[in-house]
């Protein structure tokens, strides 16, 4: 016979109900601790955002200039222009020698205005540089020096 009391254990319950004297134990009970892991699993894949691309990447870069207050005169120069600083970034170009390159290379450009032109580059087209971070160009493998051969021992004593 099955006791079964209240959820605090004060009084004795006349029916009852199945959920206090079968309880699962996650522990022990396998089937129960599968049907939580999936279940979790399906909550998880369901509230997750689903990650897309920029539709139109270009688009953004233009309006993101004209809010930080940048002009220019040829959209898809500008365009061009911004994707050269992430280029340069990806060769390995720290951005302060991007920043140096499009104040040299566009005479209109003050240091402040190519500084946050090269923000907003990064933002858009290139976020992996963001906060300035320069991928390690790549090393040559490392070789082993030449095994020559040695000379022979002299004989022992």
């Amino acid at each position: 016979m099955v006791r079964c009391t209240g959820r605090l254990g004060l009084k004795p319950l006349s029916v009852c109900p199945v959920f206090l004297y079968e309880s699962a134990d996650l522990y022990e009970n396998g089937v129960m601790r599968s049907h939580v892991v999936l279940l979790t699993l399906a909550a998880l894949i369901g509230l997750a955002t689903p990650a897309h691309a920029d539709p139109n990447p270009d688009a953004n870069f233009l309006g993101a200039l004209d809010k930080a207050g940048i002009t220019y005169q040829d959209g898809p120069s500008a365009i061009a222009i911004g994707r050269r600083a992430c280029e340069l970034m990806d060769q390995g170009n720290s951005q302060a020698d991007v920043i140096k390159s499009m104040t040299q290379e566009n005479s209109g450009f003050t240091n402040d205005g190519a500084t946050k032109f090269t923000q907003v580059s990064e933002r858009v087209f290139c976020p992996q540089h963001t906060w300035g971070i320069v991928p390690t160009p790549p090393t040559q493998q490392w070789s082993p020096p030449i095994d020559f051969p040695l000379p022979p021992l002299p004989a022992a004593f």
